[in-house]
């Protein structure tokens, strides 16, 4: 019942109950029962959640050596059910190695968040030729169509955010995934022979 009110709760990113913990703890006292007898009771019980489906993983690493693409992304969630507050989790994934790079929880995704990640990760393993990215505002400016009350000067990308701009002076290429869905099936290809880290 405790994990049907974590499970319940949209904020947290539990989904699936773990029936083999509570076989684990009932063995604890020395109490022998079968995974299938505790599913049937958490059936009886409105405790019970399909696993769902594995998704097919279509995922093409594109790149030929380590260092060629960092894909980075960041995520917020309530991460545990202990606190109230959601933290975002900024992760940096080398995409021919699938080695994560960094990770690191922050309580708010700035700029200077995103641009200390970069800078941890390349002090540490050098700096990659090219970083993988959503189109947040901290990676590029986006600019809406004109309106009748609007008049805009700067169309997108004719101006850099602080993170490209950073980007920029190191000599990184950036390329910017085209959709949320993209971001986490990556489609772009990399040049063909490169130097993995400069």
């Amino acid at each position: 019942m405790i994990e049907k009110s974590l499970i319940d709760d949209p904020s947290l990113p539990i989904t699936t109950y773990n029936y083999s913990a509570v076989r684990g703890r009932l063995a604890k006292h020395e109490l022998e029962v079968s995974l299938p007898t505790i599913i049937t009771r958490a059936k009886n019980l409105g405790c019970y959640q399909a696993r769902p489906k594995k998704k097919v993983h279509d995922h093409e690493v594109v790149t030929t050596a380590i260092g060629a693409l960092i894909q980075h992304d960041a995520s917020l969630h309530r991460w545990s059910p202990y606190v109230e507050e959601k933290w975002a989790l900024i992760t940096s994934l080398d995409d021919f190695s699938r080695k994560l790079l960094y990770a690191d929880f922050v309580s708010s995704e700035t700029t200077w968040a995103h641009i200390r990640a970069a800078e941890i990760l390349m002090r540490i393993n050098g700096l990659p030729f090219q970083y993988y990215v959503d189109s947040l505002r901290v990676f590029r400016f986006i600019q809406g169509r004109d309106s009748m009350w609007r008049k805009h000067f700067l169309q997108t990308d004719e101006a850099d955010p602080q993170w490209r701009q950073v980007m920029r002076l190191l000599g990184v290429n950036v390329v910017h995934a085209l959709s949320p869905q993209a971001s986490c099936r990556l489609f772009l290809c990399a040049p063909q022979p490169i130097v993995a880290c400069r």
